[in-house]
């Protein structure tokens, strides 16, 4: 790779450093604290983690109290009142089944999340790409209509002597409007860009970045390792697997609905001495009820048993599914990195370098008088539309290179060092 000083390439290479710039990386950091898409991602993982106690809690036990109107006899005397206590006890497994699935929802849930901040993390990155690849193209067109003024100068004089023909002076004050428009659209774009971050970022205004050079990592990514990755860390593959292990735990809660619940209590009675001639008169009484459900009800249960069973084979299904569009999407992504990444290369080891070795051919040919002003306005234009080209082509690696994370749902680079054209 190439660095432009003044006329002339050098090679350079910077020191190892985090693969984001670190204004990007500030912008991500924001969002992870207020953008609202991860904030409200974050609230619903932190409810469903409150299901999970509730999920394996007894039921609430009850109390009674019965005041006797007119109070039964009892052999040591009339019953006046009676206080109750009972307990519902699930048969053993249903609150672990229970807690299991809550469990297993919220690893679903905290996948879902992951994904959510995959996601805005790439929208970060890819505006902020698009920003200062637009900044910069807005500086070079710039500089293009200052070479065309200047060209449009100096054919006018010659047009004045009918050294130039107008045709030229045509041309020329056409290629100056064409480039004003490019001009306006780019405006429209970096201003819809800052207002985009804006919103990603939850700010009150605008953001303003400083321009500043984008960097391509080189990196050798082997499809192997990416897919070895992407299984191990994309989040729509733990949120599928997780789906069906609720599943599963679903259906044997379903299952345990054939076992009955239990319930214990106690029972406290107060007895009047009454006209009781008992050895015992006046003394209370008390007892410990023990109950079972009886669960007879197979229409019931039986369907609540084929209704788990049927969203057992719709996650497992879904699960293929994601698998599947892992592998798919995960694949595209790389190998759209990989051609864009290419695409860089060709700039740099080639377009890049030819545009700067024509535009210092057409410089001393001119200066010498042997070219005139039209070849190399014309060969300064085409280095400065190069260098358009080569910052969008090298924003567009750095999008693919961040979309490529996002399938993955892990970054693949943690330290690199960079290789630049400025």
């Amino acid at each position: 790779m190439f660095l432009i000083i003044g006329q002339d390439f050098a090679r350079a290479e910077g020191p190892p450093v985090s693969t984001k710039p670190d204004e990007l990386q500030v912008f991500i950091e924001e969002a992870f604290e207020n953008n609202p898409e991860i904030k409200a991602a974050r609230e619903q993982w932190k409810a469903a983690q409150k299901r999970v106690p509730q999920a394996s809690a007894l039921p609430d036990p009850t109390a009674g109290y019965a005041y006797m109107g007119p109070s039964p006899d009892t052999l040591n005397g009339p019953e006046m009142q009676r206080y109750e206590f009972e307990q519902m006890v699930p048969f053993p497994g249903k609150l672990v089944g229970r807690r299991n699935a809550a469990k297993a929802e919220v690893t679903a849930i905290e996948a879902k999340m992951k994904a959510v901040e995959r996601e805005v993390i790439f929208k970060v990155s890819e505006s902020y790409y698009d920003l200062v690849t637009t900044q910069k193209s807005i500086a070079f067109i710039g500089e293009i209509k200052g070479v065309l003024k200047r060209s449009q100068a100096a054919l006018q004089a010659r047009y004045v002597t009918n050294k130039a023909m107008q045709s030229e002076l045509l041309k020329t004050q056409m290629a100056i409007a064409e480039n004003t428009q490019r001009l306006f659209d780019l405006e429209q774009k970096r201003d819809t860009l800052k207002f985009l971050l804006q919103s990603l970022l939850n700010r009150a205004s605008p953001v303003e970045i400083e321009t500043q050079d984008l960097h391509l990592p080189t990196v050798k990514l082997v499809w192997e390792e990416v897919q070895r990755k992407a299984q191990e860390n994309r989040p729509e593959l733990k949120e599928s697997a997780a789906m069906v292990k609720k599943s599963r735990h679903d259906l044997n809660l379903a299952r345990l609905e054939n076992a009955p619940d239990f319930s214990i209590g106690f029972e406290y009675s107060r007895i009047d001495a009454g006209d009781s001639t008992s050895l015992n008169a006046g003394q209370d009484a008390w007892m410990i009820p023990i109950k079972i459900t009886l669960p007879i009800w197979q229409n019931r249960i039986g369907s609540a048993i084929e209704e788990a069973h049927a969203n057992l084979s719709a996650a497992q299904a879904q699960l293929k599914q994601a698998e599947n569009s892992s592998e798919y999407e995960v694949k595209a992504a790389y190998y759209r990195f990989i051609t864009a990444q290419k695409t860089v290369l060709l700039y740099e080891s080639t377009l890049m370098p030819q545009a700067q070795l024509m535009i210092q051919s057409d410089k001393a040919g001119y200066e010498a008088g042997q070219e005139n002003v039209e070849d190399f306005t014309s060969s300064q234009i085409i280095y400065l539309n190069t260098k358009v080209a080569y910052y969008e082509a090298l924003a567009n690696a750095l999008k693919e290179l961040a979309a490529l994370q996002q399938e993955v749902g892990k970054d693949l680079i943690e330290e690199t060092s960079y290789e630049t054209i400025p």
